[in-house]
């Protein structure tokens, strides 16, 4: 009988042992499908507007995206009941992201109707639930065959080649997505002035830049487009070009401690090599550097008032803007580097007093290569002053200035051999003429006058 028994719990103590066998495999299958990629449990994300608009040749767009793999993509209209397929694709290849082009068929141009409730249902690869992880977007598409209406309200009377100006005019349209202002090389940002629907911007004309065209373009939510040109008398202007005599004095002195400052430049050991570094490369960084913080455009509040500039007092311009710079070393003939002045330059006696002429904010003190010491200030309406070679700056990042305020002295820090101030102006981050902004009359016509036009128009103060 004893010997019955022991058999009996070690029958008894095998099965406990398959039973904990059997969990652990089923446990252990339920890890593989709870940790699987195969098995993953997160839907994909679809990236649209709650509006969706879309005209008879241009598509509308969305995105899809996936932690692993998108499967499928269905759109779906619908109204009054009616529900019409548009879009179905199953993707054979792996795929994270999908950007959409649905263009409309025939069936639903050719229907009165202009406003459709839309399905879009996506699906990925996953094995979760069998069919996978879906999710599903729900909006609005609005069929919009209407370009939006441009009119002009006043613009200055002409431009000058490097020069600046203002235009003031209405863009309307019940879907309007963007509007902007377009000269070729450059495009420039409107701000919404005083009524709905109207728009007022600076603009220039680059000095590099032999024509000019002025467009404005507006466009809707439906990809439809309104071009709309405004004719401006052109003045063109012949900019200085010179040759300069690059010096071994000046290479083994402002260039090479400038070249210093920067890890790839410093190793250079020829002459010329470094010359060309310092003058093209590191300008060029620079620029961009400046070109980068004088895009924004400040919206302004009622009105924008701007006095002529004037930050050095009593001194002498130097060196003009948009000058052609041809740099030789020891023959005339021997041209080893080209650049271009893009301000100007004016002395007075050693560490003068510059003044700011206008409000404003400073976006920059930093120390910027060939510049030196740059205070860099935003006047509002895209409009930037900026004060090269500084020796001391007075001002910090960030900081209101006010007109008539001390702002740095002259110096000669960066790539400067005697001490004065380089003034330079820009319009969203085009450098321009900085004449022009120095002259009371030319403010008064080309910005003032132009304000008080288009208020006029408008019937508003």
């Amino acid at each position: 009988m004893a010997r019955r028994v022991r058999r009996g719990r070690r029958r008894g103590g095998a099965g406990k042992i398959l039973f904990v066998l059997f969990l652990l495999l089923i446990a252990g299958a339920a890890a593989f499908v709870y940790l699987s990629p195969k098995f993953e449990r997160v839907p994909p994300q679809i990236q649209a507007p709650k509006m969706l608009a879309a005209n008879g040749s241009t598509p509308f767009r969305f995105t899809v995206i996936d932690n692993q793999n998108i499967k499928s993509v269905k759109v779906v209209l619908s109204s009054g009941g009616k529900e019409v397929p548009i879009y179905s694709q199953n993707f054979m290849l792996p795929s994270r992201k999908q950007t959409i082009e649905v263009k409309l068929p025939p069936e639903i141009l050719k229907s009165k109707i202009d406003k459709w409730n839309i399905a879009i249902i996506a699906k990925d690869s996953s094995l979760w639930k069998i069919f996978g992880n879906s999710a599903v977007y729900k909006g609005q598409l609005i069929i919009d065959n209407t370009p939006p209406q441009v009119n002009l309200v006043a613009a200055s009377t002409y431009i000058l080649q490097g020069g600046s100006g203002l235009v003031i005019f209405e863009a309307r349209d019940s879907n309007l997505k963007t509007v902007y202002v377009d000269v070729g090389s450059a495009k420039f940002k409107p701000v919404k002035y005083k009524k709905d629907g109207v728009y007022a911007t600076l603009f220039a004309w680059p000095f590099k830049q032999e024509s000019f065209n002025l467009t404005i373009v507006a466009i809707d939510s439906a990809n439809n487009i309104t071009k709309y040109p405004v004719n401006l008398d052109k003045v063109h202007k012949k900019y200085r070009v010179s040759k300069i005599r690059a010096t071994d004095k000046f290479i083994n002195g402002k260039i090479s401690d400038l070249a210093r400052t920067v890890p790839e430049y410093a190793s250079i050991t020829d002459k010329v090599k470094k010359f060309r570094a310092v003058n093209e490369l590191m300008r060029k960084a620079n620029e961009d550097y400046i070109h980068s913080l004088s895009k924004a455009v400040t919206p302004f509040k009622g009105s924008w008032d701007i006095k002529p500039f004037k930050p050095l007092k009593g001194a002498k311009r130097v060196s003009d803007f948009g000058a052609k710079r041809f740099y030789y070393y020891n023959d005339p003939n021997n041209i080893i580097s080209t650049s271009y002045h893009v301000g100007y330059d004016f002395a007075s006696v050693k560490h003068d007093n510059i003044y700011s002429s206008n409000s404003g904010v400073v976006v920059s003190t930093k120390l910027n290569g060939i510049y030196g010491n740059m205070p860099l200030i935003d006047h509002g309406f895209g409009l930037y002053t900026l004060y090269g070679h500084c020796s001391t700056v007075l001002v910090s990042k960030g900081q209101k200035v006010t007109p008539g305020q001390l702002i740095a002295k002259t110096g000669t820090t960066g790539l400067a051999l005697g001490d004065h101030l380089h003034f330079g102006i820009l319009v969203q981050g085009v450098e321009v003429f900085p004449l022009e902004w120095m002259k009371k009359k030319w403010i008064k016509e080309h910005i003032t006058d132009v304000f008080k036009k288009a208020d006029k128009v408008l019937g508003v103060q």
